[in-house]
């Protein structure tokens, strides 16, 4: 008998017309349009190489590390994660055409940053990683006032004055993870104050995979190595009791672990196409 496969609702691109990745790749293919063979990317505009190598392929969008690599006069698109200031001053002394799609819940973390610091405030900025994008978009927005910090260190930290401190979150977080280190931190420092921007498509997202992963105890994810928000749809299933994997492509699946089973829920980063996901759904119909 075939195994039953349960997708999660929702999954996939996060945003509509006006945020989220939905937003980002929409904005960039508007720009290859209006401006054909002279718009550039910085940076992968999100965290998934199929998604990046699908723009370039069929809309002529180019992926590059830096403006230097952008020619004066061009177009840049800057990506959903988030800028640091110096990049837009540097875009616009090369005369670029800037396209900015970084999600307004990201900028509202920024500006929310540049507001504390210019009020003598201490900031705290947890995050998936140090150097991940959106960490950095919202550090150099107050460098002076603004530590980065990770889930596994943050504990370590030693608050000298908490009652001064506040703690913000990347949009992308484990609402599992983050609720376990909160609780722990207004223990040890009951006057600090903690303002979590984990941006209602990610905890969405997590609470379908719960739900599933409880129920069915298996869930398959379907989402590129560097994207931190499908590597926590990933770690909230298993610290929901299930057998978890990530995927990138159908051709990560392997046929041991479906031994036995006889239903797998399976869901999608924030920066997975749909057409991925069927990739993977179909390959699981086969084995």
């Amino acid at each position: 008998m075939p195994i039953e496969i349960i997708v999660a609702q929702p999954h996939g691109f996060c945003g509509d017309s006006v945020f989220g990745v939905s937003a980002a790749i929409s904005k960039a293919i508007e720009a290859s349009k209006e401006y054909p063979g002279n718009t550039f990317l910085l940076k992968e505009i999100v965290h998934n190489s199929h998604v990046v190598n699908w723009l370039f392929d069929k809309y002529g969008l180019k992926t590059v590390s830096s403006l230097e690599e952008i020619p004066e006069g061009s177009v840049v698109v800057l990506r959903s994660h988030g800028s640091s200031p110096e990049t837009y001053q540097l875009a616009k002394q090369r005369n670029l055409t800037i396209i900015d799609t970084t999600c307004p819940l990201v900028i509202g973390a920024q500006r929310q940053a540049k507001k504390l610091a210019n009020k003598g405030r201490k900031i705290i900025y947890l995050a998936s990683a140090k150097d991940h994008d959106e960490a950095i978009s919202v550090y150099y927005q107050a460098p002076d006032s603004t530590t980065i910090t990770t889930l596994n260190e943050i504990l370590d930290l030693k608050i000298e004055d908490p009652e001064n401190t506040i703690i913000l979150t990347q949009t992308t977080l484990s609402t599992l993870e983050t609720a376990k280190v909160f609780s722990q931190l207004k223990k040890r420092y009951p006057m600090i104050t903690i303002v979590p921007h984990i941006c209602p498509a990610t905890t969405a997202r997590q609470q379908a995979v719960i739900k599933l992963a409880k129920e069915i105890g298996f869930v398959i994810i379907v989402g590129h190595p560097t994207s931190s928000n499908s590597n926590r749809l990933k770690e909230v299933a298993t610290d929901s009791g299930a057998e978890a994997y990530i995927v990138d492509t159908e051709t990560d699946l392997q046929k041991k672990w479906f031994i036995n089973k006889k239903k797998v829920a399976i869901s999608s980063g924030a920066s997975t196409p749909d057409w991925l996901l069927q990739r993977v759904i179909d390959k699981i119909k086969e084995i």
